[in-house]
């Protein structure tokens, strides 16, 4: 086994005693909203975070785990960091890959300061810390769609070499039944690496409670089973923290990355655009070549053009767009173009614009079949809620903190993820050199 990760600090943050910079541990509980808050009140470790501060988050365009994740470590929106879907756009690949790699990432994150600064770090699940060059200790969120052991293999590459160690060690406690669930290994691996390594920094990210409202619905009972799980998990982390002896001396967060709609329909446009001629097909049904993509985004499509695309082709298919904003039988209540969704969103990326569709209506890749499908159908089997949404749509995430640095029973009324982000970087004494969010000086005992 390697020595254990040493420990330097730099100067304390405004607002502390010299010496008295403190550890920091990030949880996200994924899909949890600000109207969960209650319901968490009820279950003992939730309660013991949320007796801090607390309030909602609005998240980032687009309202999907990997770019607000990422806006959560680097305080930026999508176009300052470049992490703009979960998936990657590949026209015409029925799996695209995820965004894994931290690599891809175009803007310092909180991991990297912390380096420079001579700090210890550790992500546990985190997305987009894959191959990551800053993180002493990185387990981070990958996964092979062939089974368990191809997901461990691609693990233990994605992995840091001291994440690695972490990776053998608790392999048994991932678990693969339909699909992939890491949330007891993620548990186990977090815990471990507090009681051996105690690093400064842990992010940690918990699935479950989204997974629960993906299959189920919004507010289920199968939900309510997944908040308790995961307050048994964040009660194994506190003790963990309480094992090591660092409990003390630890601001603990709980924070989200988007609420969840309900579902009335799953949309194919690339299936219109099949019969429209805009994609091509092969003899077998795959793609064979395409003027125009809609990349699904949960409830919303990116709208990608092919590069070589002329003119004449360009107007075409934003006339067929036009046509399906006009037409009540498709599912498509509005067109952003790219420039206004900058503007208003901090949103950038591949693509021409944004496809809005009605409520409850889910986008997906796929271009066989039929365009749409709706939850009455006898052959739905698709999500029953989804997110993707824009950020001022429904309810919103939650952001809470407790913590030596942390005010008690303090209620704030909005912040946004990127906020959280220059919070965290503010109790470690950090400063992005660009941020898109600002500090929730609410929350903390010596207001900034």
């Amino acid at each position: 086994m390697s020595d254990t990760v040493q420990t330097s600090r730099p100067e304390s943050p405004a607002g502390t005693a010299p010496g008295q910079r403190h550890r920091l541990v990030v949880l996200s509980v994924d899909a949890m909203s600000d109207v969960d808050v209650p319901f968490a009140r009820t279950l003992p470790n939730f309660a013991r975070i949320l007796a801090g501060g607390w309030g909602s988050a609005e998240a980032i365009y687009p309202t999907v785990t990997y770019p607000n994740h990422t806006s959560q470590t680097t305080a930026r929106t999508a176009d300052g960091h470049g992490i703009y879907a979960n998936e990657k756009v590949s026209p015409g690949v029925r799996t695209p890959d995820w965004f894994w790699d931290a690599r891809d990432i175009t803007a310092p994150t909180i991991f990297d300061l912390a380096k420079e600064q001579g700090l210890t770090t550790a992500t546990v699940g985190w997305p987009v810390t894959g191959w990551s060059p800053s993180i002493d200790i990185a387990v981070p969120e990958i996964w092979d769609r062939g089974g368990l052991e191809p997901t461990l293999a691609v693990l233990r590459d994605a992995s840091t070499p001291r994440g690695r160690e972490y990776v053998d060690r608790h392999a048994g406690e991932i678990s693969w039944e339909r699909k992939h669930k890491f949330g007891r290994f993620n548990t186990a691996v977090a815990t471990d690496i507090l009681r051996t390594d105690q690093p400064d920094v842990l992010f940690v990210h918990l699935v479950d409670v989204d997974s629960a409202r993906h299959a189920t619905g919004r507010f289920t009972a199968e939900v309510k089973e997944a908040f308790e799980r995961v307050d048994g998990w964040i009660g194994e982390i506190l003790t963990a923290l309480e094992e090591a002896g660092i409990a003390e001396e630890t601001n603990i967060a709980i924070v989200s990355d988007h609420g969840h709609v309900e579902v009335g329909r799953c949309f194919r446009a690339n299936n219109l655009l099949v019969e429209r001629g805009f994609v091509r097909l092969d003899e077998s049904g795959e793609v064979s070549s395409w003027d125009a993509w809609v990349h699904g985004c949960g409830l919303t499509g990116q709208l990608h053009l092919n590069p070589e695309a002329d003119d004449v082709t360009v107007e075409k298919v934003l006339a067929l767009v036009d046509e399906w904003i006009d037409d009540p039988e498709i599912p498509v209540a509005d067109f952003h173009a790219l420039a206004d969704m900058t503007e208003d969103y901090g949103y950038a990326g591949p693509f021409f614009g944004v496809l809005e569709g009605t409520s409850g209506t889910n986008f997906q890749n796929l271009w066989e079949g039929r365009s749409l499908y709706g939850r009455f159908d006898a052959d739905y089997t698709f999500l029953i809620s989804q997110h993707g949404h824009l950020p001022e749509q429904d309810i919103q995430a939650v952001f809470a903190m407790v913590g030596p640095d942390i005010a008690e029973d303090v209620r704030f009324t909005h912040c946004t993820v990127t906020d959280e982000a220059a919070t965290f970087a503010h109790l470690l004494g950090l400063e992005f050199p660009d941020a898109d969010g600002a500090v929730v000086g609410e929350i903390l005992r010596a207001r900034v």
